[in-house]
């Protein structure tokens, strides 16, 4: 389970803040998330149990991860993307065999933002998609023989609907805000985030971001039903031009 942990942690960190300046503004943020991790079973509405995971635990599985967010536009509308892709592997001895796992995940939110007030302003509202895309390969072995392999692979398409709103603190600094939920194929994702951004360098087109993020994540395979929630600090810079 925690295979799926991962890739859910690794999304939407940063809110661009771009300037309404006629033309096409761009904002590029790599971020990182650090949450505590919950996940809690059920099957056919039993209760199965479950258990907490830290950061540093996830860190140790990880063998490659590639997180970017991206947003442009100019009056009163943007488009926005936001990729994540990990690769992680574990192993497991068993009583009698040893179980290998690895595992690509790729989760993708995409869409569009308006701006009522025009591309600058504090209110924006987003749509678009939600797109999540688990590969999973279980190698059994005894000793160092092969015995056996399962591969296991799960995509789910959610619609998105989000609404952001930035409080201006000062010269340099600001509050950003962000609620959004997406339904479709998973059982439905929630997240609630803030974040403060300060403007640094003589031209003030670049932040230093930091904040905390809360999400929840519903996940369903046959009659096993899947809770996850992950609460944690986030950083990031921003890129604008």
């Amino acid at each position: 389970m925690n295979r799926l942990v991962v890739i859910i942690i690794c999304c939407t960190m940063a809110t661009p803040a771009l300037a309404d300046s006629g033309d096409f503004e761009w904002s590029i943020s790599p971020y990182l998330w650090a949450p505590q991790t919950r996940l809690d079973l059920s099957l056919e509405d039993e209760a199965l149990g479950g258990g907490e995971l830290s950061f540093g635990d996830l860190v140790d599985k990880i063998d490659a991860a590639f997180m970017i967010t991206a947003e442009g536009g100019r009056n009163h509308w943007s488009v926005f993307a936001d990729l994540a892709w990990v690769e992680l592997s574990d192993s497991e001895q068993r009583p009698v065999f040893r179980v290998d796992t690895t595992t690509e995940a790729v989760m993708l939110d995409a869409g569009v933002a308006y701006w009522p007030g025009g591309i600058g302003a504090p209110l924006s509202f987003i749509g678009g998609l939600r797109y999540h895309d688990f590969d999973n390969r279980f190698r059994f072995r005894l000793g160092d023989t092969p015995v056996s392999e399962v591969t296991d692979s799960q995509t789910y398409y959610d619609a998105l609907i989000g609404i952001r709103y930035r409080f201006d603190l000062g010269h340099r600094w600001d509050l950003m805000t962000r609620a959004d939920a997406s339904f479709g194929d998973s059982d439905g994702t929630w997240m609630l985030r803030a974040t403060f951004g300060r403007t640094v360098g003589k031209s003030e087109r670049n932040r230093i971001l930091f904040g905390y993020q809360y999400r929840r994540a519903d996940f369903s395979s046959g009659d096993l039903e899947m809770e996850f929630t992950y609460h944690g600090p986030t950083a990031g810079f921003e890129f604008r031009f």
